[in-house]
């Protein structure tokens, strides 16, 4: 390859990886397709799937993605779901897991009405102040219904909030503002901005339902995998979502309403029309009349199984087929990829990834369903990266998943990616999935990463052999920070104040280094930078004290303490850089060179900072304070 730095072979480390039979590239239906691409209010992108609890109550969340690459801000027609079009989600349970039949369907429809149509002002008359008021001309209103065994029950229904136009719908922005970027991410339900919470719906049942414009929270560079995988390095990166928007929809799904938590179920969504439209013209013309039964034109199982795997030839029969067709009509793509022969040709430059006989794909793919293991702890949940400073990462989570370590506990057979703790290095009298995909979807799951891996590597007998490609696409981290609560999608780029692949933008931030001597009291070493653009990035920071005697520096302070500074709050303060995030510094390349120097590593929005080093005891001395952008 030149799969860069990133392409190591590890045997032993990552026989746990078996648990990754994953596929490449990554994630979505985004443009995939012909057909459904021509229609984008039925184009789904990304399907989630996982584990989550609330009040101790397990449920199964659900989040479909539709309408990609919404443009924030466009006007006057905004992007809506279509009253047109039913979405549903399928769950497929006990002898219907291995078949991909149906055992249960939520379906979504979703009705649009104006206060007035007598002005030019589509979607907003005035300044919305709560979901559905008067200055929300255009809304949204939804049904969600639950089909079983030929029963079908109305759940309840629900509100769309509006979209981020800016100073129209200042609640989604920083401070009130609608001349201000999005709002970042949240780690309790109270602290979603008022849209975002009054638009949770609480259904019957103990269901709860949301539906409205979301940040696109899948990431990686689609524009190198497709331009024949000329993959980029270095400060050259490309995240082809970056500050798009698109529309989704999520349910959480309480397991005591589909038989509890002993079992493991299939995920699948889609979108469908009526089977005619008819059009008039003239001055007493109707408009769009839609007339028969529902026909389905798009489907969501799997990151990247239409897009990545299977041929021009095949890909709209796919997404007008169920997934009980897949082992006759789709088996073929998984169990002898083109992608593979292309990274050996393209990337590898040798026989590398094995190309034919990929029963391990073929588990994944076959039939298309994100197979979901309930019997497990709750998923861990990413927000805006492990060093964020409000809302982190959950402990233990990884980009990588499986390949990352994360893994959950579990006490159920029946996942295709069950494996033994001797295999991993854990617990032999116990057994794992992975804490990601392929054990069900969560935000911030790095399927590209995942996939590449999956498909470089040999996963179909012991020992694995598992290649990394972990940052093979150079882009290794979401432009926004995500809710870690119900809907978890990030808030929606503000139309007034956002940028397409901010972290390729000129660089926000310029690696400074302040020298100087530290007292005591007030009498410490303070440094000052500012981050440019509109997204977060991840910064270290570092207290240099005991290690500039290495430079020929005399009176160097013997121990430092960093702290980081916003106005008068201090996000993050170490003392002793390996007794706190010691593998994130390690990895990042900065750190310090003495177990007594501070440092830490936190993620940052645009704004300036202050930094302070101290030292310890009131110990004195020179000092040196240093900021480096991490991503």
């Amino acid at each position: 390859m030149k799969l860069h730095p990133c392409l190591r072979t590890a045997t032993a480390l990552v026989a746990a990886c078996s648990t990754l039979l994953h596929p490449p590239a990554r994630a979505s239906s985004h443009m995939d397709a012909p057909l459904v691409t021509l229609d984008p209010a039925a184009n789904t992108t990304d399907l989630y799937a996982f584990l989550s609890t609330r009040n101790n109550v397990k449920y199964l969340t659900v989040a479909l993605g539709v309408y990609p690459h919404e443009e924030p801000g466009i006007g006057p027609n905004k992007y809506n779901f279509d009253d047109n079009v039913l979405y549903q989600v399928f769950l497929s349970r006990g002898a219907d897991l291995a078949t991909g039949a149906d055992s249960v369907a939520y379906q979504f429809e979703f009705s649009t009405s104006y206060k007035t149509r007598d002005s030019l002002l589509q979607s907003y008359v005035g300044v919305v102040q709560a979901n559905g008021d008067a200055g929300q001309n255009l809304t949204q209103t939804y049904t969600v219904r639950k089909v079983a065994g030929g029963a079908v029950t109305t759940l309840g229904t629900g509100i769309v909030p509006p979209n981020n136009q800016g100073v129209a719908t200042p609640r989604y922005n920083r401070n009130g503002s609608g001349d201000l970027p999005a709002r970042e991410g949240v780690a309790n339900e109270a602290q979603l901005d008022d849209y975002t919470r009054g638009a949770i719906a609480n259904l019957n049942n103990g269901y709860r339902a949301w539906a409205g414009q979301r940040e696109d929270g899948f990431y990686g560079d689609i524009n190198a995998i497709f331009d024949l995988l000329a993959l980029k390095s270095g400060g050259n990166r490309f995240d082809s979502q970056g500050g798009f928007n698109l529309h989704m929809i999520a349910l959480e799904i309480p397991l005591s309403d589909i038989g509890g938590d002993q079992q493991v179920v299939g995920v699948y969504a889609t979108t469908s029309r009526r089977a005619s439209t008819v059009l008039s013209d003239g001055p007493g013309s109707a408009g769009l009349v839609a007339n028969g039964g529902w026909v389905q034109v798009g489907r969501q199982g799997n990151p990247l199984f239409c897009e990545a795997f299977i041929a021009i030839r095949d890909k709209d029969l796919y997404n007008r087929t169920k997934p009980t067709s897949d082992g006759a009509l789709f088996r073929k793509y998984a169990e002898t990829p083109e992608l593979a022969a292309l990274i050996n040709a393209l990337v590898l430059k040798g026989d590398v990834a094995p190309t034919t006989n990929r029963a391990d794909l073929a588990a994944i793919f076959i039939p298309d369903l994100i197979k979901v293991d309930l019997s497990t702890a709750p998923a861990r949940r990413a927000g805006g990266g492990a060093g964020h400073a409000s809302v982190p990462d959950d402990a233990g989570f990884s980009r990588l998943g499986v390949f990352g370590g994360d893994v959950l506990e579990s006490p159920l057979a029946g996942h295709p990616f069950r494996l033994p703790g001797s295999a991993i290095g854990a617990d032999a009298a116990k057994s794992y999935v992975p804490g990601g995909w392929p054990n069900g979807r969560r935000f911030g799951d790095d399927v590209i990463d995942i996939g590449v891996t999956a498909i470089i590597s040999d996963l179909r007998s012991l020992p694995l052999t598992i290649r990394s490609a972990d940052g093979i696409d150079n882009v290794s981290v979401n432009d926004s920070s995500y809710n870690k609560v119900f809907p978890y999608g990030a808030t929606p780029h503000n139309g007034r104040n956002y940028e397409h692949n901010a972290k390729a933008a000129p660089t926000p931030l310029l690696n400074f280094a302040t020298r100087g001597n530290i007292g005591t009291g007030d009498n410490i070493l303070i440094g000052g930078f500012v981050i440019r653009g509109n997204a977060p990035v991840r910064v270290l920071i570092r207290g240099t004290g005991p290690s500039l005697t290495n430079f020929g520096v005399a009176g160097a302070v013997n121990d430092t303490i960093v702290q980081v500074w916003q106005g008068g709050t201090m996000l993050a303060e170490n003392d002793d850089w390996r007794s706190g995030q010691q593998a994130l510094i390690s990895a990042s390349g900065y750190a310090p060179l003495n177990d007594r120097e501070g440092a830490v590593l936190v993620t940052l929005q645009p704004g300036a900072y202050t930094t302070t080093i101290r030292g310890k005891n009131g110990a004195t001395g020179v000092g040196l304070v240093e900021a480096f952008l991490v991503d």
